[in-house]
């Protein structure tokens, strides 16, 4: 072996050394020297002195908020008991109207009060109340009283009494040319436009003696002795004017 191959193998046999030492401490350190788990765990004292070192913290106590007062409403001052209501609550609002009206005549079929001793009476006053025509037989008296007290007292008073009525024709029975018997209405809705008119807007009328002339578009007056009242055929409500008629004369011998 050569001089220069010596101290290699010196440091060899160095390193296993220190190796080896160094794994023997490490054995040592492990299986022989390893702390007991009495050393390891506190000891009562050292707890104890630990606890008094700790401050405890004390958690305030929860206040209770006392809720806020309800606000109540303002209240309205009533008035007083003695003092009127504001005349706008009391009157009506201006667009309303009433339902029931005075009676008015228009003009329009006005005749003279009285026509060779006969009164003057007009459909404006004939047919200014409501009547509701039953569409059931009428079959006793208590039903029929019913029907009676829609007619208002100021036309009772024509019943029985002599009048002129002036309207349109409409004949309902001809003999040799002459009208024996005739329907006088209010106007020629019904002639003309199919319209069917009130119960109160036409009377039917039966002339004395031979008839009169048809007259057809053209209003007419005619006198006689007036019925008012309930005109019943078969149970059935037909009328509640019928007329005697006694004679006819047109718009021209006014």
């Amino acid at each position: 072996m050569s001089t220069q191959e010596k101290p290699s193998l010196w440091k060899g046999y160095v390193l296993k050394a220190v190796i080896a030492a160094l794994v023997v401490f490490a054995g040592y350190k492990v299986f022989v020297d390893k702390p007991s788990l009495e050393q390891l765990a506190p000891t009562q004292d050292e707890l104890d002195s630990l606890s008094e070192s700790i401050e405890l913290i004390e958690e305030p106590e929860p206040v209770e908020e006392t809720p806020a007062p309800e606000a109540k409403p303002e209240e309205t001052p009533k008035p007083p008991a003695d003092e009127a209501p504001p005349a706008a609550a009391t009157e009506p609002p201006p667009n309303l109207v009433e339902l029931v009206q005075p009676f008015v005549e228009t003009g329009d079929d006005l005749l003279p009060e009285l026509i060779e001793g006969y009164e003057g009476v007009s459909f404006d006053k004939l047919a200014s109340f409501a009547y509701e025509v039953p569409l059931d037989p009428v079959t006793n008296k208590v039903e029929l009283a019913k029907l009676n007290a829609q007619i208002p007292e100021r036309i009772k008073l024509l019943d029985k009494k002599a009048v002129a009525i002036r309207g349109f024709m409409l004949p309902l029975k001809v003999e040799n040319g002459l009208v024996t018997e005739l329907l006088i209405m209010r106007d020629q809705s019904m002639c003309c436009f199919g319209t069917v008119p009130k119960i109160n807007e036409w009377i039917n009328i039966r002339m004395a003696g031979e008839g009169v002339q048809p007259i057809m578009d053209q209003p007419i007056t005619l006198m006689g002795q007036l019925k008012v009242g309930e005109v019943l055929e078969n149970d059935y409500l037909v009328g509640i004017y019928e007329m005697e008629g006694d004679k006819m004369i047109g718009p021209l011998d006014l």
